[in-house]
């Protein structure tokens, strides 16, 4: 059996007779209610600054840690974010050309369709190694509560791998092409790719291509796809290139 301590029944038998009259507790003060004048502190500081951290607030304001905390998520509905990370920033310029290209290219399919996109082949490369892991969320399971959790090794991806030249349009893949070891992709290699490989699977693959139209070329950029050898190889066969504007 239990019952209260006996310092805790003399200290309500004292609360009684000194005038209490129930065993409700009694109001309490509780927490500071925040001050429009609070909020507009941590408000301008802000504004100067998005960077402070908590404990530099509390420093500059005068108020608790807690109180800068609450002002942010309750009153000023707040929450520090990082800058998202993007591989290159684009001038004015270039953002300009981004949207003039995007515009180009809405109007040729306005005008034929989806025979525009068809007649596109787009090519790019890559690096494709001999054995790639699972990733850990492809192990997922639908599992009960209270089920144990499956065990899997960590392994790393294999150190073998081979440059890939891939070359596809909306009906699929036209080649993959591997690079052999130890060769740098070129500006003459490329265009040597283009002669020797794309041509000849075009012509076995894609035959609308050599007897009714022109393919589309679609690449990016890089210094080897705009080689002079692979720009005037182009210009002999009298094939399009689709304009890529720079990555954002």
């Amino acid at each position: 059996m239990t019952a209260l301590p006996y310092r805790t029944v003399a200290r309500w038998v004292q609360a009684f007779r000194v005038g209490r009259q129930n065993a409700t507790d009694q109001p309490r003060p509780g927490r500071p209610s925040t001050t429009e004048a609070q909020v507009s502190s941590v408000a301008k500081l802000l504004e100067t600054d998005r960077r402070w951290t908590i404990r530099e607030l509390a420093c500059e304001t005068g108020l608790s840690h807690m109180m800068v905390l609450h002002i942010l998520k309750e009153r000023l509905h707040m929450r520090k974010i990082a800058s998202r990370w993007v591989p290159h920033g684009l001038t004015e310029i270039q953002k300009w050309q981004r949207d003039e290209s995007a515009r180009m290219h809405f109007e040729r399919y306005k005008k034929k369709g989806d025979a525009f996109l068809h007649h596109i082949v787009a090519l790019d490369e890559a690096w494709v190694r001999a054995y790639e892991p699972e990733m850990k969320r492809q192990s997922n399971e639908w599992r009960r509560y209270g089920s144990p959790r499956k065990t899997k090794v960590r392994q790393n991806p294999s150190n073998a791998k081979v440059m890939v030249i891939f070359a596809y349009d909306s009906a699929g893949i036209i080649l993959s092409h591997a690079v052999p070891q130890h060769t740098t992709v070129t500006g003459q290699y490329y265009a040597d790719f283009f002669e020797h490989h794309l041509h000849r699977a075009l012509r076995k693959k894609r035959q609308h291509f050599l007897c009714e139209n022109t393919p589309i070329i679609l690449h990016d950029n890089a210094r080897l796809h705009v080689a002079s050898v692979v720009n005037q190889l182009l210009v002999r066969w009298q094939w399009g290139v689709l304009y890529h504007p720079p990555y954002s």
